[in-house]
């Protein structure tokens, strides 16, 4: 049965209401193969070159933190937000690829997952990990900004450590994916993600370089960046603009199933919320590394940018 036929038997032929077309367009989208995808999927190698780079991009400001055994210059909570995104992308991939291979999924990953699909969630762990151990290494080194916050920022991400990845590795340990009742408890746990948990973080991706350039801009002028280091920013920012195009053509969408004559607001509206907001959160990112980047190079130089005080400075979540 083609996705036109079931949304028809689903929704009614002569159903017009804009609840009913949202309804039917995203319905073909749950259930319509994936063939456009697959014609421009990114070949393997490069999926495995990206990672490589991904692994890179991070060893600057590990290596520099090490190096110093001191965090002063990187914002506690810059780091959290960032990590609460990476979190949440490996959460959805880990859903897709191993907690609902079961049942099947016709859109972010094959069916069933392949290769490349697996290539991808090592591509989302590898990055949860690079930032784990970026906040590891910022909670264990001292820094002159956030004593008194580390009990605060691990409980926080404690806490969406068990709204996210604890409980699929605890579905994934324990329960049976072929029980008849899974089912219903992975479609809840994806659609609160997928429709509300994941549009929060990705608002999050925008708050977080904010927070490290009141670090930058706190700093006095001529000190240096302190423990961030701008190679780290060059790279990530470099990196991370060359995966965000790439997801478009890593993730499956129907796209040809849905023809050209039928994409509207609503098929964009789901394609950002089921696969697109992957893409947007490495644009946003990338954005964010090079803004920090040129502002943490231009106070060096010259000092806060104008029209910012002495006592703005201050983090706004305190020392």
């Amino acid at each position: 049965m083609t996705a036109q036929r079931i949304g028809e038997a689903t929704l009614g032929k002569n159903a017009r209401s804009p609840l009913t077309h949202t309804l039917y367009s995203v319905g073909i989208i749950l259930i319509a193969p994936s063939k456009y995808t697959r014609k421009m999927a990114v070949p393997n190698w490069l999926r495995i070159v990206l990672l490589l780079l991904t692994f890179a991009s991070f060893q600057p400001q590990l290596r520099l933190l090490w190096v110093r055994r001191d965090s002063s210059g990187i914002s506690l909570y810059y780091v959290l937000l960032n990590l609460i995104v990476a979190t949440e992308l490996f959460t959805i991939s880990f859903f897709y690829v191993v907690n609902n291979r079961v049942e099947g999924s016709q859109f972010f990953v094959h069916n069933p997952p392949n290769v490349g699909d697996r290539l991808n969630l090592a591509q989302f762990a590898l990055t949860w990990v690079l930032w784990v151990l970026l906040f590891a290494a910022c909670l264990a080194y001292p820094s002159d900004r956030y004593r008194g916050r580390r009990t605060t920022v691990s409980a926080i991400y404690g806490s969406f450590l068990l709204i996210s990845v604890v409980p699929l590795f605890v579905d994934a340990a324990l329960d049976d994916p072929s029980d008849q009742y899974h089912k219903w408890g992975l479609a809840l746990f994806s659609s609160a993600h997928i429709f509300l948990v994941n549009f929060i973080v990705s608002i999050l991706g925008f708050v977080a370089p904010y927070l490290q350039a009141r670090d930058i801009i706190a700093r006095p002028p001529g000190s240096g960046p302190g423990a961030l280091s701008l190679i780290g920013l060059a790279a990530q920012a470099v990196v991370f603009a060359l995966l965000a195009p790439a997801w478009l053509g890593r993730l499956v969408f129907p796209w040809e199933e849905i023809g050209a004559g039928n994409v509207n607001w609503n098929v964009l509206k789901a394609w950002g919320q089921l696969v697109g907001f992957v893409a947007f959160d490495n644009a946003v990112f990338a954005i964010a590394q090079a803004y920090l980047l040129w502002l943490a190079v231009r106070h060096a130089r010259h000092g806060s940018p104008p029209g910012v005080r002495a006592g703005e400075a201050d983090p706004l979540l305190g020392r």
